[in-house]
């Protein structure tokens, strides 16, 4: 089974327009609103896969409940804390010049005993999990090593722990040695403590978390396409252009296609190509973690994949 972990998931509000303009009234033309947060659009992808995958996290009010009627509809398995707090709401405005703009809402505060029943449920959860993601940020009440914590409970379990997140949570998690890491560039570069300006200062700073321990660092570069380094060989995926309409949940899908591509027994160079062409396809689409199939055959065909 693969376990996601939505420490602040999100309904996802997406909208269209022709540009946005500060200090005005904008108009959007129309409205898309659907469960979000990193490891929920992870858990999308998965399903679309009809990947066997269980939701937990934290979630609360009705925006929480539309979350896990959703993900129930999509045949996901939830087993999510309850919280006194509301699950926050976030806003995607696609301007027709291309450019997103992001408006996120702080997340709800966790209180204690929420903590306490959340971890006793993981601790169960995991126990029958070969994967486990742990993506997106963490809310109030959860400390900067709650990843890190989650991770040392997996490595204890035997289980595969995905780790996709950004400042101190990822730095502490990397701490705790999980089975692969997802950053971007600049993830990369807070988690190092320095810029990195070529590719060959990002497969090194890389490297040096595999020797340390974790068996994949997966790196995503936008347009670039996606490193994958391990001990034994570093591994470029490049997707062809695109018309981008929406790169949220980009990274996302790299984390879901990296697992479905193990559990069908792939080889590295195999799944990095179907990540990448995953990955390039949910830009096509103005709902994120929502593949269309018939665009991303041909994308992962195009894909190029080289070994560095």
């Amino acid at each position: 089974m693969i376990l996601t972990v939505s420490c602040n998931p999100a309904i996802d509000k997406t909208y269209n327009t022709s540009n946005v303009m500060i200090g005005q009234v904008n108009r959007m033309r129309d409205l898309v609103s659907i469960p979000g947060g990193k490891a929920v659009n992870v858990t999308k992808v998965l399903r679309q896969f009809d990947a066997h995958v269980t939701a937990t996290g934290f979630i609360g009010g009705y925006t929480g409940e539309f979350i896990e009627e959703q993900l129930r509809d999509m045949g996901v398995n939830t087993s999510f804390t309850t919280i006194r707090g509301l699950t926050r709401s976030n806003m995607n405005i696609i301007g027709d010049d291309g450019y997103v703009t992001e408006i996120l809402e702080p997340g709800p505060k966790i209180l204690s005993f929420e903590r306490e029943d959340f971890m006793d449920r993981f601790r169960e959860l995991v126990k029958i999990s070969e994967y486990v993601v742990l993506s997106g940020s963490l809310t109030e009440g959860l400390s900067e090593d709650f990843y890190a914590k989650l991770i040392k409970i997996c490595n204890e379990s035997g289980s595969k722990a995905f780790l996709d997140a950004s400042g101190e949570p990822l730095k502490r998690g990397i701490e705790a040695v999980p089975y692969c890491i997802k950053p971007n560039r600049r993830e990369l570069e807070y988690a190092v403590g320095k810029k990195l300006t070529t590719e060959a200062e990002i497969i090194q700073a890389a490297y040096e978390y595999v020797k340390n321990g974790i068996s994949k660092v997966v790196v995503s570069m936008g347009d670039k396409g996606l490193l994958q380094i391990t001990k034994t060989k570093v591994i470029k995926a490049v997707p062809p252009h695109i018309k981008k309409v929406n790169t949220v949940g980009c990274g996302d899908c790299v984390v879901a296609a990296m697992i479905l591509g193990m559990i069908q027994g792939l080889e590295d160079e195999d799944i990095m190509k179907f990540a990448a062409g995953v990955s390039a396809a949910n830009a096509t689409t103005l709902e994120s973690g929502m593949i269309p199939q018939d665009k991303m055959d041909q994308i992962i065909e195009d894909v190029v994949v080289v070994t560095v």
